[in-house]
């Protein structure tokens, strides 16, 4: 199975993460300015940054349906 998010996938992930991040943690009022400043200018679509994170999310997500995959055929399916 493969899996792969395009890249408006992957900054609509950002921003729910981010969005959470802002609303529920503990942060003060410099690292929110500090996160927001960040996801608005460095991390917008198209971007250099958000490319780059895509191609992490993919390459993690691969790697993690691939031993998934290995670790299946391994274990036995009786225990």
């Amino acid at each position: 199975m493969k899996v792969e998010l395009e890249a408006e996938e992957c900054l609509q992930l950002f921003s729910a993460i981010t969005d959470r991040l802002l609303d529920e943690a503990a942060l003060s009022t410099e690292d929110r300015a500090a996160l927001k400043r960040w996801r608005s200018g460095s991390m917008k679509a198209g971007a250099d940054g958000m490319k780059e994170l895509a191609a992490k999310i993919n390459a993690d997500l691969g790697r993690t349906l691939q031993n998934k995959a290995k670790s299946a055929i391994v274990r036995p399916d009786w225990k």
